[in-house]
């Protein structure tokens, strides 16, 4: 969680362009998750458990529970508990300016496929950026982080961080229960549920 933490200290997602703008930022956003994972499934098959199942049917129940048993320190709170087969939902939370539907994510994701068969993204204005051998991942991981780097969030959305929100809010979508964000919400506590290596 700390490593998690501090990466985003390091690398915000919006702020003034000198702060965010780092050399091959995107890059190092698929490698630092890809290395995660890849730790995360070394620790699996020490456990003798299977590798991870990646999320990528959005729509079918997340199996695994989590109950955090953590304390925010912002306000002194539980971190809210997912229960065993919950499925993610659209988000309709304008208390705090999160409003998404899962079909959003799929949309954004789509999309993304799309470029990578295409081997290009579009930018605002249509053109197309190639993705090639010096800049190709780079790109591609601005888009799937969604920073104030990508090319074009309009159309490719912010398929990894509205994805934790969707995932963050499961318990309560639409904020009917008064519940705050679960720990996939948290930079700092995201990598405690399971979850996390499958999104």
């Amino acid at each position: 969680n700390l490593h998690h933490w501090h990466w985003h200290l390091v690398y915000p997602g919006d702020g003034p362009d000198e702060i965010v703008r780092k050399d091959r930022r995107g890059e190092l956003f698929y490698y630092m998750h890809s290395q995660l994972i890849g730790r995360y499934n070394i620790d699996r098959f020490c456990a003798r458990l299977k590798k991870v199942r990646h999320l990528t049917n959005l729509r079918e129940p997340v199996p695994e529970a989590y109950f955090p048993k953590m304390i925010r320190s912002s306000n002194n709170r539980s971190y809210p508990a997912r229960a065993a087969n919950s499925t993610l939902q659209d988000i309709d939370r304008v208390d705090n300016n999160t409003v998404v539907a899962v079909g959003d994510l799929e949309r954004w994701r789509d999309r993304i496929h799309e470029a990578i068969d295409q081997g290009f993204v579009l930018d605002t204005a249509g053109n197309r950026i190639p993705l090639d051998e010096q800049r190709g991942i780079d790109l591609l991981g601005d888009i799937v982080e969604a920073s104030s780097l990508t090319p074009n969030r309009d159309l490719y959305g912010s398929l990894h961080n509205m994805g934790h929100n969707v995932i963050s809010y499961i318990h309560d979508p639409g904020y009917r229960y008064l519940e705050d964000y679960d720990v996939m919400g948290d930079v700092t506590t995201a990598m405690c549920d399971p979850v996390f290596y499958r999104w």
